[in-house]
């Protein structure tokens, strides 16, 4: 372990990865945080954190901030995989290049650092591993198919993961919130679209915004970034922490329910509103 620990975050200039950041850095940590807005970086820097600019799903560029990490400080002891963004959309209308992408940033960026930091981490016998998943990877709900994919799959690396590395003093977390108030999904509910006549799902798509606008705004129903933070920041204090958090009362609420209902029945609830 470094005489401060150093913790690398991805998708640090914003929501979540930011509120984590900062969170660790105000409990002494060497915080590396990464991102793409050179904006936000700068800002990190003013606060004192070591900010990169970094595509996660640039392969050479993420292996050259973990070399620069392990050069000067020795290794990374905490990794939090929090860089992804949604793609809301029916998987009918989903270009196969789109749902490339939403993997090589959700799915395969996070195993690639995972894979990079854990040679270090195994010889230390000591590290942790944090990745934001959702509890959208834990049941599914119409228009958002190709989010609650890769979210599945980010499930299965994790708790996977985990499982494997344990034998060596590593521990693996996964985090689900549920619906989580960021700057980037309030902008989403400023947009009032509008489709082409001929689009077979313009009037889902439009009965989906508004109510997942309604669900957003609800009491209760969301959590802000830094309550996701704090349970991250938890986990990596926590002497033995458990693989997987749910996050939100709602949340857990939902999985409950997933667990108690039936496949017609939680299709039926989750299309309420929905249908025309």
């Amino acid at each position: 372990m470094n005489a401060k620990p150093v913790a690398l975050i991805t998708g640090a200039t914003s929501g979540i990865g930011q509120a984590t950041a900062y969170r660790l850095h105000d409990r002494g940590y060497t915080v590396f945080a990464t991102g793409r807005n050179p904006e936000a970086l700068d800002a990190l820097r003013a606060k004192g954190l070591q900010a990169r600019s970094l595509d996660v799903t640039d392969e050479s560029a993420a292996s050259l901030v973990i070399e620069e990490i392990q050069a000067e400080h020795g290794g990374v002891d905490v990794l939090v995989n929090s860089a992804g963004y949604p793609l809301p959309r029916p998987l009918e209308q989903v270009a196969l290049d789109e749902l490339r992408a939403l993997f090589e940033t959700n799915v395969v960026a996070t195993l690639h650092l995972s894979q990079a930091v854990l040679p270090g981490m195994r010889a230390r016998r000591s590290g942790t591993i944090v990745t934001i998943g959702s509890t959208g990877g834990r049941f599914t709900s119409p228009g958002a198919g190709a989010y609650h994919t890769v979210k599945y799959a980010v499930e299965a690396l994790s708790l996977s993961l985990g499982a494997e590395v344990a034998q060596f003093g590593v521990r693996v977390v996964l985090i689900d919130p549920t619906g989580v108030r960021t700057p980037f999904v309030s902008s989403q509910f400023d947009t009032v679209h509008s489709y082409p006549d001929d689009d077979p799902y313009g009037e889902f798509k439009i009965r989906y915004s508004e109510t997942t606008r309604r669900l957003a705004t609800t009491p209760g129903a969301t959590v802000d970034a830094d309550t996701v933070a704090r349970a991250v920041v938890r986990a990596i204090k926590a002497k033995n922490p458990r693989p997987r958090y749910i996050v939100g009362a709602s949340g857990k609420a939902s999985v409950l329910a997933r667990a108690l209902l039936s496949d017609r029945m939680w299709d039926r609830v989750m299309s309420t509103g929905l249908k025309g």
